[in-house]
Formats: structure tokens, C-alpha cells, sequence
């Protein structure tokens, strides 16, 4: 595995004339008949798909200028308007064009967790969603599915991982995964999340690896390769034991960039540079965080009264 940070240098310099116009930048693959995938230059991967008589999006892009971008170019593939988009989590690179997609007639769907920050990020700006009060999201516990003409359409959270509330997409037929931030191609996973659960995360991968899929739309990264669910799950595992590590041997948090460059602590192919160390850090700090909470006592039983003997 080789990991990069920040945005794919190569994308930036391919898309300058669009991005100098004053547009979100952003490069339309077509992985399958009747399913895209979009690299946004300065958010996270989108995806959309035909699901009978309409459109199924995943994720929107970072704001509402790149969202109303996506929908042209949906409207320009597809043909179709977009009845369901799903948000893969919470976080802003992946939902900050929500908002638009709601007003076009979309219906909002996330993992029951992330519903919270989602219509945060819905009604922030702007006052109410089409005129009503609150815009309304459909929200997933576990398992959601989708089945539209030929096209079968899965909707998982496997647990708490990169944030609490995570969902992936997988079109079975096609052997298509969008994976949300679960897996990336060629980038460090982000542990930092307030809600994360790098525990769960690295249980969480197997499962992943397990699906029968052949393509992948990542929440970051290469669109098509899978191989970033191993890398991801190496990467994740990894940095928990060096995190456990460092908990045990009680490392201060200002010797980690020092102690992460030694070989028992090093990961192959990743570079110690802030990105990794604030990654270390932060699961330090959760972990340690889910060592030292009380563990809540049970409420004793309540005595039984005696019965007479008749």
C-alpha cells in the first residue's frame, strides 16, 4: 500500500481551466450502464446511479455550488431526475450540498446516527428546506435495499467505524461498492473524528473485504481499484497497535513524532508527516478515553416479597 495526502496533484493540474473558471472541478466515470462516478477536486467522490424511473445519488460534494454541478451532470448522463440521495456520513466534504439536492426533490437518506449533524448542515443557511419547517431525512439502523427494474440496491452500517455513523452502498449486480471513508484509494484514512471508533473501524474491514465486488467508488482516491479496503484495514490495524503501544509505555504526546520514526513503530509506504501524526494522536486520546470510563453498574434486582404459604 501507498498512501498520499491531500488532493491528487495530477487531477488538479488536468482540471486547472475548469477550476479557473470559477467552477468545482470534477472528472465523470461511467462504471457500469446507467452508473457514474465523479472525482470532486476539492471535496469527496460522488456517485449516482438509474433505479428504474429515477436516480439515486451518493454523497454531494463539499457546498451547494458543486452540488448544483452534480445535478447537470446527472441531468446530462442519466436523464433522470433524483429521487433518493444517500450520504455515506456527516461529515461536510461528503453532505455540504444536501440542501440543494433536498430543494430539487430529492429524498434524503442516512444512517440514523448522522441524521442529527446532517439537518445541522441542512438548515444552517438559508432558513427552511422548500418551505416547510424542517427538511426531513429518512434515516437506516442497519439495512436499508433498494430494487428498481434489473437493478438490486443494498444499504449497510456495519458498526461504528470512521464516524458513528457510516453507510455504505453496494449494487450487487454490478459488483459496485461506494464505500463512503470506510476506504480510500491511495490516502490516509482520517481517524480524527470526534465520533470515531477506530476499534470498531478495524472490525469493521473484514467485513468490507468480504463483499463481492469488483469496483469501487472510494470517499476519496482512485475511482474503480478495491484494493484501498486492505490498505485501509492495514493501515487502521496498524495504527492501533502503535497506539496501544504508546498507551502502555506511556509515551508523551510531544515524543510521538520522534517515536514513529522508529522501525517497531513505522508502517511500509506511509510517511511520518502530520497528517499520520495527528492520526496517532487522536486514537491515542480515544483510546484512552474508552479505557478509563467508568463502567456503568447494574441496577440491583428488586427483592422478591415473600408469598404466604396457603
Amino acid at each position: 500500500m501507498k498512501f498520499r495526502a491531500g488532493v491528487l496533484s495530477v487531477l488538479a493540474v488536468c482540471l486547472i481551466p475548469l477550476a479557473a473558471a470559477g467552477q468545482p472541478s470534477f472528472k465523470v466515470h461511467k462504471l457500469s450502464e446507467g452508473v457514474w462516478a465523479a472525482e470532486v477536486g476539492s471535496g469527496a467522490n460522488v456517485g449516482w446511479f438509474i433505479l428504474g424511473d429515477s436516480v439515486v445519488a451518493v454523497d454531494t460534494g463539499p457546498d451547494a455550488a458543486t452540488a448544483r454541478e452534480i445535478l447537470k451532470k446527472i441531468a446530462e448522463t442519466a436523464g433522470k431526475p433524483v429521487r433518493f440521495l444517500v450520504l455515506t456520513h456527516a461529515h461536510g466534504d461528503h453532505v455540504g450540498g444536501a440542501r440543494v439536492f433536498a430543494e430539487a426533490g430529492a429524498q434524503i437518506v442516512c444512517q440514523e446516527n448522522a441524521a442529527p449533524a446532517v439537518l445541522t448542515v441542512m438548515t444552517q443557511t438559508g432558513g427552511p428546506v422548500a418551505g416547510t419547517a424542517l427538511p426531513a431525512v429518512l434515516t437506516v439502523s442497519e439495512r436499508l435495499m433498494f430494487v428498481g427494474g434489473a437493478r438490486r440496491v443494498e444499504i449497510y452500517w456495519l458498526g461504528p467505524a470512521h464516524t458513528k455513523g457510516d453507510l455504505i452502498v453496494l449494487l450487487t449486480q454490478e459488483k459496485i461498492l461506494f464505500a463512503g471513508d470506510l476506504a480510500l484509494n491511495g490516502r490516509l484514512p482520517y481517524m480524527r473524528s470526534h465520533d470515531a471508533n477506530p476499534r470498531g473501524w478495524e472490525q469493521v474491514m473484514p467485513r468490507l473485504a468480504s463483499a463481492p465486488i469488483e469496483e469501487m467508488v472510494p470517499g476519496h482516491g482512485e475511482i474503480g481499484p478495491r484494493t484501498g479496503i486492505a490498505d485501509t484495514l492495514a493501515y487502521v490495524r496498524r495504527v492501533n497497535e502503535v497506539a496501544s503501544r504508546f498507551i502502555q509505555t506511556a509515551v508523551p504526546e510531544e515524543f510521538f513524532h520522534i517515536e514513529l520514526r522508529k522501525p517497531e513503530n513505522r508502517i511500509e509506504n506511509v510517511t511520518v508527516n502530520e497528517d499520520h501524526i495527528a492520526n496517532v494522536k487522536a486514537v491515542v486520546k480515544l483510546e484512552t478515553e474508552r479505557l478509563t470510563k467508568p463502567t456503568p453498574t447494574p441496577a440491583p434486582m428488586p427483592a422478591k416479597t415473600p408469598t404466604k404459604a396457603g
